[in-house]
């Protein structure tokens, strides 16, 4: 049904298009959300049609005040009109006064006063302001005002001052009438509605992104700060028709975020239709208390019986929990299990466990913290169980979900999204499909991933009902070089798999990188709409084959390790097991190709977080940087606040030798040294430049000389390696010199 009087006060973008094209709709607009509640807006969506995908992007940013320095939970909903009435038995009171119904009240139809003395003016009769008393005396419709009337305040003692302002006196300042309540028994009728959860997201700590505060615009944020949240709802697509109200529900506290919602509608054939949807439990993404697991399992989420048609082919059961409350958010090791008429289809443990390697980071709270499935600044996990072998259609289906039983030691609750789908027959018996390219890509969520030059990751789902065991991946950059790769496994209807792909040559006319897949179990692929998919990407940056690792460990040098990696995925030079507060040096010396460096904390938490300083358990504060000695320049530097890891991809062309790109030569030796060093040069020119360098890029020495031969002392100076670098007019070399005073 089209509800007119809504769409005229739609603020929706709409782009009608040809079959196999794409509709966009735009339903919030950059939207405040200041406060706890309720952000509705209307969107027309499209009114006929079958569509094989449909993605909801939310775009989080600040509001117009800043972000919040706080994680909230952000529901967006879909809120369907069912046409269902139905009522409630409610009370109508006989009157009101000033907007409240007590018992009796008592009051005076004549204006009435209060006096008052200061030292100016002595004492001073203040008439009282109006009551309103509005009458419901209406038998047909008890809740209809039939009457107004403005009556005073009565019944207090009003004083009487001397000229010194003491009390001398009091009088009684009477009512005229008193009334006693009746009510009237009366239904209040009102449409059905169910909230369906599209998706659900947690904002970040906001504290880099808000003006008001002092760390404003540290950390590379602004108040113009973004990021996109997509989600795959097709299975709403029947539901998202004509005029739909979509609520986005900010649980803060505090201002603030915004949301822009826009829903893009792919047309095609998808997978299967969806015949319908219901809550198993609560409208959408209720809350469910946790105080023991008896309650629990008998109060929250008992086994329930849902309706099923006898027209449905197909079921999925949909569950996406997260754990709030002290005791919910942070207590590990609780899981769930899905059963179906008596048969377990499913489960998962309710806990993220890489909130370290989240893709808004660094953040300013404890954004580090793995949390009960979900981390500040990401989406929360949908699970899916697909549940049709254990239900009969047409006959009532006993879904049960149990949680593993814990005691809390506080408050604890789970918000819980539980949404049972049903579907006509599947629409393809064999078909493979790309649903989303990991890397190269220039997505929010991918971000910690991203850049690469080698081995792209792609997402892959069977969309048919036979099983899929065999894959062509042909895959490249637009313009460029394709190349094929073979998968097998063994994916059932509807179950997904990343696939790691090996070389990427990029030698295309533009950054695009574009995959297809074909050939599905050696045959042709019954729907070929949703076999190609691509994605813009950004430039490796490209480096010299030589320079040092520079790191620096805080209080915690054995958390942290670091390796860099080929694209064949071998080790070719790594490094770990550190002492604490110490300064590492390493050299490296590359071939040409794409390498992947990484450096891993075990603890999570970097190499400088600002909250063990604030608890009184300071970690200390480390580095990491990359540094060509030739130069002794500085051309990398990582953000210390990383959490658990760093993954930072790069090439290397031309690779040449420091030796290789001197002209004249000068040996060095020994290079481990208890103080002296000794230089030899074969340059024909008789100046020679000298100059010595801590591994901070210092410079501690200078020194010309015309001799063949020089020695240099490295005695009055700490423990430690130096460099040494040499110039001529037609030369540049540096050497690496470790220092130990034995």
């Amino acid at each position: 049904m089209i509800r007119l009087f809504f769409i005229l006060c739609l603020s929706v973008s709409m782009a009608f298009a040809d079959s196999g094209d794409t509709t966009t709709v735009q339903v919030h607009d950059n939207v405040d959300m200041t406060w706890y509640g309720h952000y509705k807006k209307w969107g027309e969506f499209p009114t006929e049609g079958s569509f094989r995908k449909v993605l909801m992007h939310f775009d989080m940013g600040c509001a117009s005040t800043g972000c919040s320095g706080w994680d909230y939970d952000v529901h967006i909903l879909l809120r369907n009109r069912t046409n269902k009435l139905d009522s409630n038995l409610v009370l109508a009171p006989s009157y009101s006064l000033d907007g409240s119904s007590p018992d009796t009240i008592q009051f005076s139809y004549s204006p009435t006063y209060v006096s008052a003395w200061d030292s100016i003016s002595g004492d001073t009769v203040i008439a009282n302001d109006t009551l309103v008393l509005v009458w419901y005396q209406d038998a047909n419709d008890p809740f209809l005002a039939t009457d107004t009337q403005y009556v005073y305040a009565a019944n207090y003692y009003n004083m009487t001052y001397d000229s010194a302002g003491a009390v001398i006196d009091s009088v009684w300042v009477a009512a005229d009438t008193t009334l006693y309540l009746s009510n009237t028994d009366t239904y209040n009728v009102y449409e059905i509605i169910e909230d369906f959860e599209l998706g659900r997201a947690i904002t970040p700590y906001g504290t880099y992104m808000n003006p008001a505060n002092g760390s404003y615009g540290t950390n590379g944020y602004d108040e113009n700060w973004k990021h996109r949240f997509t989600y795959d709802v097709t299975d709403f697509q029947h539901l998202l028709k004509d005029s739909v109200e979509i609520d986005a529900f900010y649980s803060g506290w505090s201002s603030g975020f915004s949301v822009t919602l826009n829903f893009e509608f792919i047309e095609g054939t998808p997978p299967r239709m969806p015949l319908s949807l219901s809550n198993v439990y609560k409208n959408g993404a209720a809350g469910y208390g946790y105080t023991n697991s008896a309650n629990f399992e008998s109060q929250q989420m008992p086994e329930v019986k849902v309706a099923t048609s006898e027209y449905a082919s197909s079921f999925k059961l949909q569950f996406v929990p997260s754990g709030h409350g002290q005791a919910g958010e942070f207590t590990p090791n609780v899981s769930y299990t899905a059963k179906v008429n008596g048969s377990v289809v499913g489960g998962e443990t309710i806990w993220k466990d890489d909130c370290g390697f989240n893709a808004i980071w660094p953040q300013g709270g404890t954004w580090i913290f793995d949390r009960a499935n979900w981390c500040p600044g990401e989406a929360v996990p949908i699970y899916n169980h697909e549940i049709t072998p254990y239900v009969t259609a047409g006959d009532t289906a006993l879904v049960d979900i149990n949680f593993s039983s814990y005691n809390p030691n506080g408050d604890a609750s789970y918000s819980c999204a539980v949404h049972f789908f049903q579907y006509k027959e599947p629409n393809f018996e064999l078909d493979a499909e790309v649903i989303d390219i990991i890397s190269p890509s220039l997505k929010d969520q991918y971000s910690r991933l991203n850049p690469i030059c080698a081995n792209p990751v792609i997402k892959i789902r069977n969309s048919g009902t036979q099983e899929l065991t065999a894959l062509t991946i042909e895959y490249g950059v637009k313009g460029g070089t394709m190349q094929t790769q073979q998968w097998t496994g063994n994916l059932k209807f509807m179950q997904e798999e990343e696939v790691t792909l090996g070389e990427m040559i990029n030698d295309g006319n533009q950054n695009t990188f574009e995959v297809t897949v074909s050939n599905p179990n050696g045959t042709t692929d019954m729907h070929s709409d949703n076999d190609f998919m691509s994605s813009d990407f950004e430039d490796v940056p490209v480096y010299k084959n030589q320079f040092l690792v520079r790191l620096k460990t805080n209080n915690y040098g054995s958390q942290n390790s670091w390796k860099i990696e080929n694209s064949q995925g071998e080790i070719v030079s790594s490094n770990g097991n550190f002492a604490s507060n110490t300064l590492n040096t390493d050299t490296v010396i590359l071939g040409n190709g794409c390498f992947t460096f990484t450096l891993e904390d075990t603890g999570g938490d970097g190499l400088d977080f600002w909250y063990w300083d604030n608890v009184g358990q300071p970690d200390g504060t480390g580095y990491i940087n990359f540094m060509y000695y030739d130069t002794i320049s500085i051309f990398k530097t990582f953000h210390k606040d990383f959490g658990s890891r760093i993954v930072h991809s790069f090439r290397v062309q031309n690779a040449t030798s420091i030796d290789e790109q001197s002209l004249d030569k000068f040996e060095v030796y020994p290079t481990q040294t208890n103080g002296l060093v000794h230089i030899k040069s074969t340059a024909n020119i008789e100046e020679k430049n000298l100059q010595l360098f801590d591994v901070k890029g210092q410079l501690l020495l200078q020194k010309q000389w015309f001799e063949t031969e020089t020695d240099i002392d490295l005695s009055n100076f700490t423990e430690g390696i130096y460099f040494i670098k040499f110039k001529t007019d037609n030369s540049l070399q540096s050497e690496k010199i470790i220092f130990n005073n034995y």
